[in-house]
């Protein structure tokens, strides 16, 4: 994060907190566009490539098992000492300091943790789209949410632990 000066600032717990919720929370807004869009456009779907019945069955197992695996996923990628060993992309970390690097690299491993969460959410809003499949959409919406306040880290614990880190092996 960037204040008016240029400089880099740490991002608090409560900023993180807002960017996990943000993009696990726009397959509902999806879901909900394209019940609209089927309900007042009629809109068709463009390529039926599996039955209805397979589609389900294949989504909510898919998202079964995300919804079971998640707080591992978590507990693996928000691990202090992950954290701490992970270079962060395109920075000179011996010239920040010691909190806003912990910061920085908890962001940056929190964006990771969105990729891989969100992965099956978007495979099945791309499905859902191609089927025309509203129902199944703000299912998908809702489980992505559920799923969000399942998996949420702790920002603030993972920010001190991984600034202890940094400053043990520092």
């Amino acid at each position: 994060m960037l204040n008016t000066l240029g400089e880099t600032k740490a991002p608090s717990a409560r900023q993180l907190t807002v960017l996990w919720f943000v993009p696990l929370s726009a397959p509902l807004m999806i879901g909900v566009a394209l019940s609209l869009l089927a309900m007042f456009a009629h809109y068709p779907p463009p390529a039926e490539l599996l039955s209805r019945e397979t589609l389900w069955g294949v989504s909510l197992a898919a998202m079964a098992l995300v919804l079971l695996v998640g707080r591992r996923l978590r507990n693996l990628v928000m691990a202090a000492e992950r954290i701490a060993h992970r270079p962060l992309p395109g920075s000179a970390e011996s010239s920040r300091d010691i909190k806003t690097q912990a910061a920085s690299k908890v962001q940056h491993s929190m964006f990771i943790l969105l990729g891989l969460l969100n992965f099956v959410s978007v495979l099945v809003v791309a499905a859902c789209f191609m089927h025309a499949d509203a129902e199944l959409a703000l299912l998908n919406g809702v489980y992505t949410l559920v799923l969000a306040v399942v998996t949420k880290p702790d920002f603030a614990l993972a920010m001190r632990e991984t600034e202890a880190v940094l400053r043990r092996r520092g």
